[in-house]
């Protein structure tokens, strides 16, 4: 069984949140592509619990623009450095490579936040999105993209760049942001997704968050309604397991039935789409 990294025992976990190991053929074989054209991945960066899954059938979620993020927050395994490396120029070719030998046809691209760079790096995004739709033009790209720091230019860059799906996590409810989130703002982030769907009404938009942190049920259901007010068309939400000792501890661990429910909420608010499981995850579902 996989013992995901959360600074709790393996038998402290419900039944629910055990999963088994694939150590396949695809799951070496997506590790060594990745490896050889020197991609991250979030899969493994963030130390996804889903990444022997996504690997044994040759998916992943690109990381751009390094593995090293400028911000701090406590559920990301993620390094935290004030000074990352300069946005790799030979990246896009790479992912290229990656999609074209993994016969993926449809895929994720998320970042680090990089508030260190002028348009957040956006400008590498929209660079990600053009580039790979000239290889591919029937590929679908759907994008999880930061904040932005809430400003327009960055966030137009990326949405007219063209991709199906323009994503934005919440992460958590209000409450609970100085400590899961310090460094950004709830109202932030509604405001990045309300203005990428002002951009184009026909971009599909999406958001995540994280159960069991410690927010109430009505919280969670406050959150989905502010997301839907916003413009969201998609959500997702899965548990909170915490990916190495430095993070914030696991609250609680809510039973699936606890997401059969917000799945419910969210068909009766009126999102598109919802994803509602313990393993769920922004690009997983």
């Amino acid at each position: 069984m996989l013992k995901i990294n959360s600074g709790h025992r393996l038998k402290r976990f419900p039944s629910w949140l055990r999963q088994s190991v694939r150590t396949d053929a695809g799951v070496a074989e997506t590790k060594g592509l990745l490896r050889e054209l020197n991609i991250n991945t979030v899969c493994q960066d963030a130390r996804c619990p889903n990444i022997y899954d996504c690997f044994s059938r040759k998916k992943c979620t690109f990381l751009i623009l390094g593995n090293s993020c400028t911000r701090s927050c406590g559920f990301c395994a993620i390094e935290t450095r004030r000074d990352p490396a300069l946005p790799d120029k030979e990246e896009l070719f790479n992912i290229k490579e990656a999609v074209r030998r993994l016969g993926a046809k449809e895929i994720v691209i998320t970042s680090v936040t990089r508030d260190d760079l002028d348009d957040g790096g956006a400008g590498h995004f929209a660079d990600c999105i053009r580039g790979l739709r000239q290889a591919d033009a029937g590929l679908g790209i759907e994008v999880l993209v930061p904040d932005f720091l809430g400003k327009a230019d960055p966030i137009e860059k990326v949405v007219f760049a063209g991709p199906d799906i323009f994503s934005h996590n919440i992460e958590t409810v209000p409450r609970l942001y100085n400590k899961v989130r310090p460094q950004a703002a709830y109202q932030r982030s509604l405001d990045v997704i309300r203005y990428a769907k002002g951009l184009d009404r026909g971009i599909l938009t999406k958001s995540g968050l994280m159960a069991g942190l410690g927010e109430t049920r009505q919280e969670v259901r406050e959150v989905m309604q502010d997301l839907r007010d916003a413009g969201c068309d998609i959500i997702t939400i899965g548990q909170y397991l915490r990916p190495v000792p430095r993070c914030l501890e696991v609250k609680e661990f809510l039973h699936p039935d606890e997401f059969n429910r917000f799945s419910t909420w969210a068909e009766e608010i009126g999102f598109t789409r919802s994803e509602c499981s313990p393993f769920t995850r922004s690009s997983y579902a």
